[in-house]
């Protein structure tokens, strides 16, 4: 009786170790697997972590504050002249009232590298005021913006994650990490790898919108120079996402509304540095942004585009596209962005995201740059001292179509 039992339980014996260790396995799977869904670990552990990034501003110098070193928003903000601004302000008679002190936490993780978290605004401005507190000046840079999420055409949101990010909206998971596409970064990895054996073939980035958002605000250039600073860029992008709480969902969108309001879309002479969808389709289409959108808002529910639609849409793709390479799509590059932006309609079609009567007649549109008539300079919209009338007068700058009777540029003398 006793052999027939060791009989019977020893392949049973044998059976019992590949067992727990296949069940180990497709337990650490299951985990592994929810976690890249859902992020729920990574919520768990940065939303705690990101609830002592703090500051507050208090009487007298700080003894605690940072000051950025690059990066375009930093540069162009003003952000990393205040230590010389600091230094030179109290031979002039200034001196500091108020300043911030940032949480310990906030400086060790400034000091680690990796960019200070904190809820950045999409658009600077200046005013000047009379002693009568009447403007006298008043700019705001970029100009055309996107006040909510709402107002964002759902075509062009849409568009934009078919484009950059398909997974940034889903609302399945409240808690994913914005900062990290993985089945896109896991393709990205591959193509880097493939790009080191054929250096002729393409290797585009697994950039998510957030991530895009850190390297053209704060990488130096605007650049990803090494997988180290795409490393701070995405930590930075994940420590931002969190610090609302675990559920991103409000801040995915807001990721979605900055990213509209402040893409990179080269520079134009006579107008300088274009961010922001508003102003590209004005400096480079001389479209009215408030027309634009009136045009898209109900594009992606309607079988037959309206007049104009189609125009609207590809024209604002093509800037879309044109984040990637701006400097050359959108220079020497424009017969080559018109043929990425006839590809990528197509894909838009096969997908679904657009109708198959608004790609057919997105197709048949011929993208026309808008050209500055030789004389006239290009200044931002606001309030200008005028050249012909005493005083300061409101003069916004028109917007307006290609080949209209007037120019989205005033005969300014230059200055």
């Amino acid at each position: 009786m006793s052999s027939l039992r060791a009989v019977v339980l020893r392949p049973l014996r044998k059976l019992v170790g590949p067992t727990i260790v296949l069940l180990v396995a497709s337990c650490v799977g299951w985990i592994v697997n929810d976690e890249l869904q859902s992020s729920r670990l990574q919520a768990s552990y940065l939303a705690e972590y990101a609830q002592g990034l703090t500051f507050r501003a208090e009487p007298g110098a700080s003894p605690s504050i940072r000051f950025p070193h690059s990066g375009p928003y930093d540069e162009r903000l003003g952000y990393d002249q205040v230590p010389a601004f600091l230094k030179r302000l109290p031979k002039e008679g200034y001196v500091i009232t108020d300043q911030a002190r940032i949480s310990p936490r906030l400086a060790e993780l400034s000091d680690f590298g990796v960019f200070p978290a904190y809820r950045e605004k999409d658009q600077a401005g200046l005013d000047l005021l009379d002693c009568n507190e009447r403007s006298l000046y008043a700019a705001r840079f970029p100009e055309r913006i996107y006040d909510r999420f709402e107002s964002v055409p759902p075509l062009l949101v849409d568009s934009l994650l078919f484009i950059e990010n398909h997974e940034l909206l889903d609302a399945v998971h409240p808690t994913r990490n914005p900062a990290v596409e993985w089945n896109r970064l896991a393709k990205a990895v591959l193509d880097q790898g493939r790009h080191l054996v054929d250096a002729g073939g393409e290797a585009p980035g697994g950039s998510t919108l957030a991530t895009q958002i850190e390297k053209y605000r704060h990488s130096p250039e605007g650049r990803t120079a090494s997988a180290k600073e795409k490393l701070r860029q995405m930590a930075s992008a994940s420590l931002r996402a969190y610090l609302n709480g675990e559920n991103t969902l409000a801040t995915r969108r807001q990721i979605v509304l900055s990213y509209l309001n402040t893409v990179p879309l080269s520079a134009k002479a006579g107008y300088g540095e274009i961010n922001g969808l508003g102003d590209g389709l004005w400096v480079w289409y001389g479209r009215d942004f408030a027309e634009v959108n009136h045009l898209l808002q109900d594009a992606g529910s309607t079988t037959d585009p309206l007049p104009g639609q189609a125009e609207a849409f590809k024209q604002v793709l093509s800037l879309m596209i044109a984040q990637r390479r701006p400097g050359y799509y959108l220079g020497e590059g424009e017969e080559d962005l018109a043929q990425l932006t006839d590809s990528y309609l197509r894909l838009l079609g096969a997908a679904g995201t657009i109708s198959p009567t608004l790609r057919a007649a997105a197709l048949r549109v011929k993208l026309s740059r808008h050209e500055a008539a030789a004389g006239l300079v290009c200044y931002p919209q606001g309030r200008h001292r005028s050249a012909d009338e005493p005083g300061w007068t409101a003069r916004p700058a028109p917007l307006v179509r290609p080949g209209s009777a007037r120019s989205p540029c005033h005969q300014y003398p230059e200055r």
